[in-house]
């Protein structure tokens, strides 16, 4: 009798199972996948075989401005997990405009980029700014000859 009782069990248990995992279309997409009669694999994005990712990348532009014609020392970072890119130098021309390009063929292909640029000679503010993908998403301006403006923005995932 309790045999008897295990083996109804059992398979009501795999008929259930059978049903629901059919409702959700997994059997059909397995069926399909062995037997090669679903659709066809898709072609692979725009810009690319498909090994690099989508084909479109990330663009983050550092843009730094001031009164004054040249900026004093400025670096850029640019945070990925495979093209971490940077720029650093004593003094540019300003305005000055930097772009960068970040590839997505990982999840979470942008971290965050980070400005500092201090102001130049004869300079009474400096302002810097970091656009992704034409969107602002910092700004800094400081004020005075001696001043420094730092732009930063990273990835956070959660709450701030």
């Amino acid at each position: 009798m309790k045999a008897l009782r295990k083996t109804i069990l059992a398979v009501a248990m795999v008929g259930g199972l059978t049903v629901a995992a059919s409702g959700c279309g997994v059997i059909d997409d397995t069926i399909e996948g062995l037997t090669a009669t679903g659709p066809a694999t898709p072609a692979p994005p725009a810009g690319g075989d498909g090994s690099e990712g989508t084909g479109t990348d990330i663009v983050v532009t550092a843009i730094v401005t001031s009164d004054a014609a040249k900026s004093g020392e400025i670096s850029v970072t640019v945070d990925a997990p495979r093209d971490s890119q940077s720029f650093a130098e004593d003094s540019v021309e300003l305005p000055f405009e930097h772009e960068f390009s970040v590839p997505t063929d990982v999840a979470f292909p942008f971290r965050g980029s980070r400005i500092e640029v201090d102001a130049g000679p004869g300079a009474t503010w400096i302002e810097c700014r970091i656009i992704v993908d034409g969107e602002e998403v910092a700004t800094h301006r400081a004020e005075g000859g001696a001043s420094t403006a730092v732009c930063e923005r990273r990835l956070q995932l959660g709450p701030s």
